[in-house]
């Protein structure tokens, strides 16, 4: 006996299969909808030091497990990077290494689908960050070294 039925998503619950005048058992069918393609919002510039946020979600179906990666590595939480509900990605005090692809992976018992987010951390003119220089003589020679610093002049300043 075969029975082909066109379900919906509001079709979940328990039924109970007649065959002629004898009844059988009852039984719990879950419809279970294929998921959308994800969407990662969040703001893809962030000053170095801020924190960011990167919230994935889907539009059509319902997620049972969301994980997050890196440059295609799996990503995990340290004490920096957190997440809520696994859906939303949290960086805290975010670096210059914390740039790059980020991709939310979506899925449930009868699909995944993933999309991915640049994420870029900038410096902020006026910051200063540390700068250590060596300098290392070979041989016999020895000298006086100055280091200078090569400042960018700009069209602006200029007028």
């Amino acid at each position: 006996m075969s029975l082909q039925v066109v379900l919906q998503r509001g079709d979940s619950r328990f039924y109970r299969l007649r065959a002629q005048e004898e009844a059988m058992a009852w039984f719990q069918l879950h419809v279970v909808e294929p998921l959308s393609q994800p969407k990662i919002v969040g703001n893809s510039l962030v000053k170095a030091g801020d924190n960011a946020k990167l919230v994935c979600s889907v539009v059509k179906g319902e997620a049972d497990a969301y994980w997050w990666k890196k440059s295609g590595e799996l990503l995990l939480g340290s004490e920096r990077i957190y997440f809520v509900e696994n859906s939303t990605l949290c960086i805290l005090q975010a670096t210059i290494s914390d740039s790059g692809y980020y991709t939310c992976v979506v899925s449930n018992a009868v699909s995944q689908n993933e999309t991915s987010f640049l994420l870029q951390v900038y410096h902020s003119p006026n910051v200063m960050l540390p700068v250590i220089l060596t300098c290392v003589i070979i041989g016999l020679l020895a000298g006086i070294f100055v280091w200078c610093q090569r400042r960018e002049i700009s069209c602006d300043s200029c007028w």
